[in-house]
């Protein structure tokens, strides 16, 4: 995991990193397909770009997350406790949550 900057514009996503102030990675909003996150209250959701690799970001600010990429552009936000997302073009992982006492256990496992 790598610390970086989320911007959400009505038009975009950028990642910066916050250490050099580089834009890391722009992704264009009509890019983007759907959004997953667990129906648990963990850190975790994915962003899914078809055309691309996807974008799995863990935030404490999960739900204004959201908010704002429904608010900039209408997008399907799915819930479940197990879904894919492409980590680079060509690996494909597997997140798994589970809730356990005193919390939620996340798995990432390699397809």
């Amino acid at each position: 995991m790598k610390c970086r900057i989320l911007l959400i514009t009505d038009f975009a996503i950028y990642i910066v990193d916050p250490e050099t102030d580089s834009l890391k990675r722009r992704i264009a909003l009509a890019a983007v397909e759907k959004i997953y996150l667990s129906e648990l209250s963990d850190n975790f959701l994915a962003v899914i770009i078809p055309t691309e690799y996807d974008l799995l970001i863990a935030s404490a600010r999960k739900n204004e997350i959201i908010t704002a990429f429904v608010e900039a552009y209408e997008l399907d936000v799915v819930s479940s406790n197990r879904f894919e997302y492409n980590a680079a073009s060509d690996l494909v992982k597997e997140i798994e949550f589970e809730e356990v006492e005193g919390g939620v256990k996340t798995r990432i496992l390699r397809k």
